[in-house]
């Protein structure tokens, strides 16, 4: 005999399985009013023949889903993970390179030493880069935004013009007065360069040529060979010390003589 076994279901799945067979009935029921209504209508009736039941259908409740396992290390689907934004304390970010551009302006105003303008400094750029002519687009352009970004931003330079001129020249901004004017004598020479044309403005930069960008080589001098060392001169062999002379012995003083009588004394003493 089969042992009975007792199912049990969740509260979930009770649910689930009571809506799909109230579902189910509800269909049933429909389709047989369906069919008396017809039948009806067969056998004389007047009755109007509908689809069925205009009950609405019952709405299957969702399931609720089973939790994900986080895993360590992943934020929650539901949650925010909101960055601060403070600045952490360390190091700065160092800058990047500065523009190759901006201190080439910078040089050439202070070497030409008066207004220049755009054109003329990329001239001078082309020339001075040796660029060919189909790099002019590129470096025009890079010109006009370093000019931007010094005259913007870092405040070093200022465009100056003359009324009913479109030229516009680069200026550095110790030339110019607390007015916005420029200085003597850099207001004499914006004037003069206005009416000049851009051939005839001062001395042209030179392209440099293949010998002076080609690397020189440096020949290696030959080294002059050291003089072997000779060897250290012997010291002369060491001469035995001369004896000293034996000291000799002090000459004994002569032996005191009797003192000579002198005759007048020997006179006078006869005499007494």
């Amino acid at each position: 005999m089969a042992r009975k076994t007792s199912v049990q279901f969740k509260d979930s799945e009770l649910q689930i399985i009571r809506s799909f067979y109230e579902q189910e009935k509800f269909q049933l029921l429909s389709r047989l009013q369906h069919v008396e209504q017809v039948l009806s209508r067969m056998d004389g009736g007047t009755k109007a023949i509908t689809d069925g039941i205009t009950k609405p259908a019952m709405a299957v409740p969702a399931v609720p889903a089973q939790p994900v396992r986080r895993k360590p290390g992943r934020p929650r689907k539901t949650e925010v993970v909101v960055e601060s934004k403070t600045k952490k304390a360390g190091r700065p970010k160092k800058r990047g390179p500065k523009s190759v551009w901006g201190n080439f302006i910078l040089r050439r105003l202070r070497q030409c030493d008066r207004p220049l303008s755009y054109t003329e400094l990329v001239e001078h750029a082309m020339v001075m880069n040796n660029l060919p002519e189909s790099k002019m687009k590129n470096t025009k352009a890079s010109v006009l935004n370093a000019a931007f970004r010094l005259r913007t931003h870092l405040n070093k330079i200022d465009t100056v013009g003359l009324p009913g001129k479109k030229e516009r020249f680069l200026v550095l901004k110790s030339w110019m007065d607390a007015a916005g004017g420029l200085k003597a004598p850099y207001n004499k020479m914006l004037s003069s360069l206005a009416a000049t044309p851009v051939d005839d403005r001062g001395r042209k930069p030179r392209r440099p040529s293949v010998s002076d960008s080609a690397p020189k080589k440096v020949v290696a001098k030959p080294v002059a060979k050291k003089a072997a060392a000779k060897p250290a001169a012997k010291k002369a062999a060491a001469k035995p010390a001369a004896k000293k002379v034996a000291a000799k012995p002090a000459a004994k003083k002569a032996a005191a003589k009797p003192a000579v009588k002198k005759p007048v004394l020997e006179m006078a003493e006869a005499m007494a």
